[in-house]
């Protein structure tokens, strides 16, 4: 199975299955090192669909080296970490699609999106 395409846009990482709907959830949890991209090397879900003022909460499985999460506009970006006790949150207030990487793993498809509703 080849790369996701989603709106014209390509998506490199072989775990991308659609848009998770988590609406209506106070907190939404995505773990980071997910498996995916030939190894721990993903976001699980890599797109979901939260109401505004959602806190999402990504959470490391300390598997697949170091990993951090950074919005591709600098709105937000975590700590390079490895530890399975590592954990990022953010509240989205904003509607729209905010999407982010890993930076050491970036070119391997480590890519993720919080479409906002």
């Amino acid at each position: 199975m080849g790369p996701a395409t989603r709106r014209g846009t390509r998506t490199p990482g072989d775990n991308f299955d659609g848009v998770a709907d988590r609406t209506g959830r106070a907190t939404v949890t995505v773990q980071v090192g997910a498996e995916g991209n030939g190894g721990y090397y993903a976001f699980e879900p890599p797109a979901v669909r939260v109401s505004r003022g959602t806190t999402v909460r990504w959470a490391w499985t300390g598997k697949g080296g170091a990993h951090d999460v950074i919005a591709r506009d600098g709105r937000f970006e975590s700590e390079r970490a490895t530890s399975d006790d590592t954990t990022f949150s953010r509240t989205f207030e904003t509607t729209g699609t905010h999407r982010y990487y890993c930076t050491p793993h970036r070119s391997l498809g480590m890519k993720g999106a919080i479409v906002v509703v």
